[in-house]
């Protein structure tokens, strides 16, 4: 079993940017595993979207379901690289006529922008958005893998494991109670 440090805090690195957890532990082949796969993987589906499919709208889904972003859900959680939007949502939510921070960045643009990106970038857009989910629900497995440390095989001897493998891979049958 591989010693993990404060998994609380190795979980919250993890999430706040892809890989950081691994880093904390001291398992830095895993963080730059998943730093480069999952922050890859966003920056592509963002770029592909133009900076503007990653927006949050505060909205209640049950009363507005067309008008409800289900996909930051999973962007989310990529953690740092999505929370502006969060930020610049949450402010438009409680400050209408506050202009929006960051030069506008990540916040929810207009549906003059949204509709002239679509048939100018149509699939582009489509793909971006579930690059940019998906790298986000990656990332909740790092997290979880942050967490909870690798799996292993768990055995009251090493040397059980080891005859186990040595005995698959020698070709023979192992049957269900561990005996051969």
């Amino acid at each position: 079993m591989v010693p993990l440090r404060h998994p609380y805090r190795a979980a919250f690195l993890a999430w706040l940017v892809p890989g950081l957890g691994h880093f904390y532990q001291g398992r830095t082949g895993k963080g730059w595993l998943y730093a480069i796969c999952i922050l890859s993987l966003y920056l592509t589906g963002f770029l592909l979207g133009e900076g503007k499919i990653v927006y949050w709208r505060w909205v209640n889904p049950l009363n507005n379901p067309e008008k409800f972003c289900l996909y930051y859900l999973g962007q989310f959680f990529v953690g740092l690289p999505a929370l502006p939007a969060l930020i610049q949502g949450t402010i438009h939510y409680l400050a209408p006529d506050l202009n929006p921070l960051f030069w506008g960045f990540m916040a929810e643009p207009s549906q003059n922008v949204l509709n002239g990106l679509q048939p100018r970038l149509s699939k582009l857009v489509e793909i971006g958005t579930i690059y940019t989910t998906v790298a986000g629900l990656l990332n909740i497995l790092a997290i979880y893998d942050a967490f909870e440390g690798p799996a292993y095989l768990d055995a009251e001897n090493p040397g059980d494991a080891t005859a186990i493998v040595s005995a698959l891979s020698a070709g023979e049958a192992v049957k269900a109670g561990g005996s051969a």
